[in-house]
């Protein structure tokens, strides 16, 4: 009996640790620049761990079949063991993969269950046929030894945690600098785009003076403020991916939670790298990370890692079965929560930024810095261990609600007085005045204006208007405000534009800085009385700027903005022209939202009155105008040499009506 229970647990200790670093070499083959390979090794102790309670288990129950059949040898013992604890983990870790990346968390239908339910049954059949006969005629027989197992399994550990040392670079490497010949850079100024995740323009004061922000205020008051920007999604890395690209996610096609930001796409870092700027990018969130592609173009792209329990790093917190360990940590903590658990805050990402400003101190820079204080979890302030967010509360309870909203503009406050000091420091080293400083949001926040929480589930302005504020160098048009539509997509161009590069074709945004806003921002001519042979007499008169010709709409300048998201089974596009907006979501979609909406910004800014039936003409005008750029994007989709649609793409249209797809 003891036999059966210690070969049990020899083979459930090998099949768990095997999927793990099969599961480990798929993410990071999948992954792009992946900033370590730790998982190898963590997963080969961490399944093993698992595998040994399902080899106990297993062991027990062989102990027991051993009485009642008289055919179970040793070696097929340990191929059920070792298939038992192999396919049953494997079963588990396929439907969450499956759900995530093939069903984009809609949940595997029974048929899909039915295959892979039937895939590994498969396996298990033929592996028990033929691991036996393995066991008994090759030298794997040494298996059946728990010397033998212990050496096969030590083997596959120092394996893993070679390559896992050999390949893996430091997360946190220290800014070098370029060098780069940057002589014709001497004119052009440096970049600083700053990212502030979750962050709604109506919390902040340029936006809505009944909050202060006094340090944004200021960069306001130096800068032009665009007070209608909108993001062209609302999660962030479908959103960080229209920013760096000047794309939307039709064509970037980073969309799921699954997606990566293809290598074919031709990056905002990329094209400031090409002209010998030195790139740098503080990312903040694992979403935006180069594990997901996005390092592409930066020469400096450090993870701004949480302390992530259990000695993880960025590739382990992949791993489906470190999901569940971390909520064992997080339970174990109790109540009180500590912010560089979720995320580094703001002066530890300021820290970073300066580190990386001031080795670049000689040259030309580009550098993102990503703070995410407004993101849940929201802390109260001071610091108590106390704070609320999305992962233990889903739904939260609408009591909550003025709670919830306070905290999360007690924690915007607290990052305006965090970047005051910066800012100093770079008005003291002279660099704030020719720096390109832009300050945008990825999306914004929630807080049950349509029935819902958080983000990335609807379109709506709570979570799609997002400020925008750029100090161009010398503070050039300080106090300006643009009343026009922009979008995330016109970001790049912009940086790229004043910094004298060359804009990509592929890109789809256009520079915001252009013939439009200087004929905005430029004063008009004076007119003078005149006599009857045209001769100026006197002074300039004042002449009503519709007569004189002069008077110019903001609104004129409007641009289309088309917004998508596909998250959680919610896929919704929406489309704004002026003061139209129209959305579509797709049928039976999670949040209830409706599948065709109309609405009138102008008169209806918190898009409570359907308008699609009354404005039926207007609705079809904004539906065909957003059904031509899904095309267009779709058509151009940067993941294939062909111009076909992918699959993916095909099945969102079709869910969203566009496409007739019995």
């Amino acid at each position: 009996m003891m036999r059966k229970l210690l070969i049990g647990v020899q083979a459930g200790v090998l099949g768990g640790a095997t999927v793990g670093v099969i599961e480990a070499v798929y993410l990071l083959s999948s992954a792009g620049d992946a900033s370590d390979y730790v998982a190898l090794v963590y997963a080969s102790v961490l399944y093993a761990c698992i595998g040994l309670g399902q080899g106990v288990g297993l062991g027990v129950v062989l102990a027991v079949l051993s009485k009642v059949w008289k055919g179970l040898t040793d070696e097929r013992a340990w191929a059920l063991a070792y298939l038992g604890a192999f396919c049953s983990l494997a079963l588990v870790i396929t439907m969450f993969l499956a759900n995530k990346v093939v069903y984009a968390e809609q949940g595997v239908p029974m048929s899909g269950k039915l295959m892979i339910l039937g895939g590994y049954g498969l396996d298990f059949l033929i592996g028990m046929w033929l691991l036996p006969i393995l066991l008994e005629k090759t030298p794997l027989r040494i298996l059946l030894q728990p010397k033998g197992s212990a050496a096969a399994y030590g083997l596959l550990v120092v394996i893993c945690g070679i390559f896992s040392f050999a390949a893996g670079g430091s997360a946190d490497v220290a800014p070098e600098r370029m060098n780069r010949s940057q002589a014709d850079l001497a004119e052009r100024p440096n970049v600083l785009l700053i990212v502030v995740d979750t962050l709604r323009a109506d919390y902040l004061q340029p936006y809505d003076d009944s909050h202060s922000t006094p340090t944004i205020q200021a960069l306001a008051d130096d800068g032009i403020v665009f007070e209608r920007a909108h993001a062209n999604a609302s999660w962030t890395r479908a959103s960080f991916a229209n920013m760096y690209t000047s794309m939307i996610p039709s064509t970037h096609t980073t969309a799921l939670k699954s997606s990566r930001l293809p290598d074919d796409v031709v990056t905002l870092a990329e094209v400031m790298q090409g002209h010998d700027y030195a790139t740098g990018g503080l990312p903040n969130n694992t979403n935006v990370t180069g594990t997901f592609g996005f390092a592409q173009g930066f020469d400096h792209y450090p993870y701004l890692s949480p302390n992530l329990p259990f000695g993880a790093t960025e590739s382990v917190y992949q791993l489906s079965m470190y999901s569940v360990l971390r909520k064992v940590g997080e339970r174990m903590k109790g109540d009180s929560h500590v912010v560089e658990d979720f995320y580094q805050g703001a002066p530890a990402a300021i820290t970073k930024a300066e580190e990386f400003i001031d080795v670049q101190a000689e040259d030309r820079w580009f550098l993102m810095m990503h703070l995410m204080e407004p993101h849940d979890p929201y802390f109260e302030r001071p610091y108590n261990g106390t704070a609320y967010g999305r992962a233990e509360h889903e739904v939260p309870e609408v009591e909550k609600l003025d709670y919830l909203k306070e905290t999360y503009a007690t924690e915007i406050s607290h990052m305006d007085a965090d970047l005051a000091a910066f800012f100093d420091a770079m008005k003291a080293d002279g660099s704030y005045d020719d720096t390109l400083i832009i300050l945008t949001a990825d999306h914004g926040e929630e807080f049950m204006e349509h029935d819902g929480w958080w983000h990335g589930t609807t379109l709506f302005q709570e979570q799609i208007h997002v400020p925008l504020i750029v100090k161009l160098p010398g503070q050039a048009h300080a106090g300006t405000r643009a009343p026009w539509v922009v979008r995330h997509i016109d970001i790049a161009p912009t940086i790229a534009d004043l910094a004298g590069a060359e804009l990509p074709d592929s890109w789809q945004g256009a520079p915001l800085i252009d013939d439009d806003f200087d004929a905005f921002v430029t004063p008009p001519e004076p007119v003078y009385e005149s006599d009857e042979n045209g001769d100026f007499t006197g002074e300039p008169v004042e002449v009503p700027p519709e007569v004189a010709g002069t008077a110019i709409d903001g609104r004129d300048f409007d641009r289309i903005v088309l917004a998508e998201e596909d998250f959680e089974g919610n896929q919704v596009i929406a489309l704004r022209r002026g003061d139209w907006k129209m959305q579509r979501a797709n049928d039976g979609n999670p949040r209830g939202l409706d599948t065709e909406a109309l609405y009138d910004l102008q008169f209806d800014a918190g898009e409570q009155k359907n308008e699609r039936q009354s404005s039926s003409k207007t609705y079809a005008e904004l539906d065909e105008e957003a059904k031509k750029q899904l095309m267009t994007a779709s058509g151009v989709a940067v993941q294939a040499a062909e111009t076909e649609m992918d699959a993916a793409t095909i099945k969102q249209l079709c869910n969203l009506g566009y496409m007739d797809c019995d």
